[in-house]
């Protein structure tokens, strides 16, 4: 009896330390790999992810207006430069980001220094390295990869991929749902807003572990 009643609180300690959310003042960042690699789906959802490298009004109007669960904005850093209106109400309404990286592939690998650069202007205007990483193209070098690995940001890359231009894609557990919002992809944000409500989708943390990790998101 004494043995079973040592085994139950073994299991309710392993379950407290390991299963109970982790909020903001113990976890900044983390890895969710153990060695370099690109995660491409969850397990307990959908997540939706948007790419943001171009401004104009209904993206601030959208920014200032998407209701929660907030999809997760990858930012290009020229935009973050170049956006200090979207970027005081991303700030303000704490929506999560990550890094939007230029271009890469095995054949030209993308400059380890640009991606340093990038990354600094993320942590000026986020006070913390990017959890989060993609580039535009979705391909990802071994050098690259072991790089972010080296920094603690993961490496994010579409389940699927919707233009906005067709109707919308149907999604199984675990998908990430990427959608580009750049100068040559301007999705209506009306379509974006009804897949939205369409669809129950989850955080990225969530997808991945199961519950929300309330990790650092901007100041």
């Amino acid at each position: 009896m004494v043995r079973k009643t040592l085994l139950l609180l073994c299991l309710i300690l392993f379950a407290f330390l390991f299963f109970k959310p982790i909020n903001s003042t113990m976890i900044s960042v983390f890895s969710i790999t153990d060695s370099p690699a690109v995660v491409t789906k969850g397990h307990y959802g959908t997540s939706l992810v948007v790419e943001i490298s171009f401004s104009d009004e209904p993206l601030l109007e959208w920014l200032t207006t998407v209701k929660e669960p907030y999809p997760l904005l990858l930012l290009d850093a020229d935009w973050i430069e170049r956006s200090p209106k979207h970027m005081e109400i991303i700030q303000k309404r704490k929506l999560p980001t990550g890094l939007l990286g230029p271009v890469d592939s095995k054949e030209e690998p993308l400059d380890t220094n640009i991606l340093k650069k990038e990354v600094a202007i993320y942590e000026k205007h986020f006070a913390s390295e990017p959890l989060w990483f993609a580039t535009r193209n979705h391909q990802y070098s071994p050098d690259l990869q072991k790089t972010l690995f080296q920094q603690q940001v993961n490496i994010l890359s579409p389940s699927i991929i919707w233009q906005g231009t067709h109707a919308a894609p149907s999604l199984q557990k675990g998908d990430f749902l990427f959608i580009s919002l750049h100068e040559n992809n301007k999705v209506s944000f009306n379509k974006l807003n009804t897949l939205i409500e369409k669809n129950n989708f989850i955080s990225i943390e969530e997808n991945i572990f199961g519950y929300t990790i309330q990790s650092k998101k901007s100041p």
